[in-house]
């Protein structure tokens, strides 16, 4: 039998399907009592993986979503409506699935309420082999939240709530925010980080503007402010007016990180920075904005210490697309032939179309290697918005030291990316 990885990159978006005598299949019951099952097609990163669910209960207009994963737990969302118009929260059913080499499970959530968006929620493991699913809601009073909590072991009580407030917020900016930035003044939730130890820290993370900590095993939780590196380029955008930031996952991605060969754990970082134009024109293909990129750069910095301040992120490196070189003439062959480079197609009169360069290309949404090498997986695309994907991954330590190195980009037509999740299997 195959080695299964050890990790893998996952679609966010699952796909409805089975696989027939799998090792990862897990299977379990719907709220009507349905059998459900959900299994991985497994693929060496970065080769993306799929994750199947298949039920004679579940909607097949509305793909099953995975909210978060962590370690080897995957808490996943599957819609039990009718049509494609049945988007309600209510007609979902949410699923924990822990992976293992022989003996994977799959097992039924009780449904929360309120519900709560995919970005506001997360899983702790715990060491005595249980889990804990944490959820942070804001409230209409400033600075205070509801978190909201449901232990495994502790099913029959269900989910409990409770009322928590920032007491120890973080910095104040170290430069003044402008009038386009104000949005930075209030957290909004991009998605939330696992730390774990003896309180259970989890971290929900506005990804321009800081983390907000909390101990979710403490008796007696709180919240903590935890400020992350500005983005100064965008501050100074617009004769110095600032930048509107939208969702932070398009340019920011954050993991924490335990390197068991350094001994030790940290936060890391990473943004990406993006020049480009808008085009005055739609895109007839995609129907959004056009953009022409004209360079790409990759930063990474990481955080050991974890407190308010924020002279504790160091930048570790710094590299821009157009210094890259990629070595490998089947590399160089495939980026050629997918079409991603081709920012407008042939023409039928017989004219070539515009062939641009590796730091032409658009990407978005960075995520970070969570075994703690220095790989950020990228997706790109032909065009802003385009429905197929690839994945590049960039070895961001060999290129700032400009050695030699082949990156590897993927595409799979019967698999449209939205975005990347992660999933570590145990060996037996």
């Amino acid at each position: 039998m195959e080695r299964l990885p050890d990790c893998v990159l996952l679609n966010t978006i699952a796909v409805a399907g089975r696989h027939n005598n799998n090792s990862t299949t897990a299977s379990s019951r719907t709220r009507n009592g349905k059998t459900i099952e959900v299994s991985f097609s497994l693929e060496h990163p970065p080769h993306p993986s799929t994750l199947l669910v298949h039920s004679s209960d579940m909607n097949l207009t509305v793909p099953p979503n995975i909210v978060y994963t962590v370690d080897d737990l995957l808490l996943l969302s599957v819609n039990m409506g009718s049509g494609p118009y049945s988007l309600s929260p209510d007609d979902c059913d949410f699923f924990v699935y822990r992976a293992h080499p022989t003996r994977p499970s799959l097992h039924l959530l009780r449904r929360p309420h309120p519900y709560f968006n995919d970005v506001d929620v997360g899983l702790l493991p715990r060491l005595d082999g249980q889990y804990t699913i944490a959820a942070l809601l804001p409230t209409t009073t400033s600075k205070q939240y509801e978190l909201h909590l449901f232990d495994s072991d502790s099913e029959i009580r269900g989910w409990s709530r409770r009322t928590l407030t920032v007491e120890a917020p973080q910095r104040e900016f170290p430069v003044k925010i402008p009038i386009d930035s104000i949005r930075l003044h209030h957290h909004l939730t991009s998605n939330v980080i696992t730390i774990g130890g003896k309180g259970g820290t989890m971290g929900w993370v506005d990804l321009w503007r800081g983390i907000l900590l909390c101990d979710v095993l403490d008796p007696k939780p709180f919240l903590r402010g935890l400020p992350l590196p500005l983005p100064l380029k965008e501050l100074s955008y617009n004769n110095g007016n600032g930048f509107p930031f939208g969702p932070g996952g398009q340019r920011r991605g954050i993991s924490f990180i335990r390197d068991v060969d350094k001994g030790k754990c940290y936060l890391k970082l990473v943004h990406l920075e993006m020049s480009d134009v808008r085009l005055p024109h739609f895109d007839d293909e995609t129907m959004a904005f056009s953009f022409r990129v004209h360079n790409w750069a990759l930063t990474t910095w990481s955080n050991t210490r974890m407190t308010d301040s924020y002279e504790d992120w160091h930048q570790e490196y710094m590299i821009e697309a157009s210094d890259m070189r990629i070595d490998d003439p089947a590399i160089s062959q495939m980026l050629e032939t997918s079409g991603l480079l081709m920012h407008t197609q042939p023409q039928d009169d017989g004219a070539a179309g515009e062939q641009l360069a590796f730091h032409n290309l658009p990407v978005s949404q960075p995520s970070l290697c969570i075994n703690g090498e220095d790989v950020v997986y990228l997706l790109a695309r032909k065009k802003y918005r385009h429905q197929e994907a690839w994945i590049v991954a960039v070895d961001i330590k060999k290129m700032a030291k400009c050695k030699l190195w082949s990156s590897l980009v993927i595409k799979d037509s019967l698999i449209q990316l939205s975005s990347i999740a992660l999933v570590q299997f145990p060996s037996i």
